[in-house]
């Protein structure tokens, strides 16, 4: 899915940098480094695939810095988007190593870091915000309900479905996303 989606956004891009391309192609390689499990740390139904996280911040902030463009944020909220993004990763990988109290205060700490960029996304007067909001609030805000029922969090759903959860809200969050974005570029 991918590997497919990479290549029709390097393929179709004409712009000088193509973050779809690059969003796509980094969850790729996050993803054949999850299937092979060489970095899990644990066990394949409760350990933790730690390298999804530093894939996600890389591949998220793009993602931001795409959504922060299209909804004309100005240049220094965009990058505090940007950079946010990130610690929401790290934070939340924080998270996933630590237990007990611990794991809730880095838990609190990165979704008000999620907090704050829903806060600028919102904050926003653009025509694209209700088509973005889809995929953010519809998409990004159930990645921190899956991290609670999963394994890292509170141990309720396994670590197959939390990978199959996260696979079906990153194709919508990502191929979905740049795919219609795509397609409204070419219409304008």
């Amino acid at each position: 899915m991918f590997a497919c989606s990479s290549l029709y956004f390097w393929l179709t891009s004409k712009k000088e940098f193509n973050s779809a391309f690059l969003v796509s192609f980094i969850t790729l390689i996050s993803y054949i480094i999850m299937y092979e499990g060489r970095f899990l740390i644990g066990d394949s139904e409760t350990g933790l695939y730690w390298t999804r996280w530093v894939f996600y911040g890389f591949s998220c902030a793009l993602l931001t810095y795409e959504i922060s463009r299209q909804l004309n944020i100005a240049k220094g909220i965009q990058w505090l988007a940007v950079v946010l993004t990130p610690i929401v990763m790290f934070t939340g990988v924080l998270a996933s190593v630590y237990s007990g109290t611990y794991k809730w205060v880095w838990f609190v700490i990165s979704s008000i870091a999620f907090l704050a960029i829903a806060k600028i996304y919102y904050s926003t007067k653009s025509a694209e915000l209700p088509r973005i909001s889809r995929y953010f609030l519809f998409g990004w805000s159930v990645f921190p309900i899956v991290f609670l029922l999963s394994p890292e969090g509170l141990n309720i759903i396994t670590n197959s479905f939390a990978g199959t959860a996260y696979l079906v809200l990153d194709f919508f969050t990502k191929i979905i996303f740049y795919m219609q974005h795509s397609n409204l570029q070419k219409k304008s």
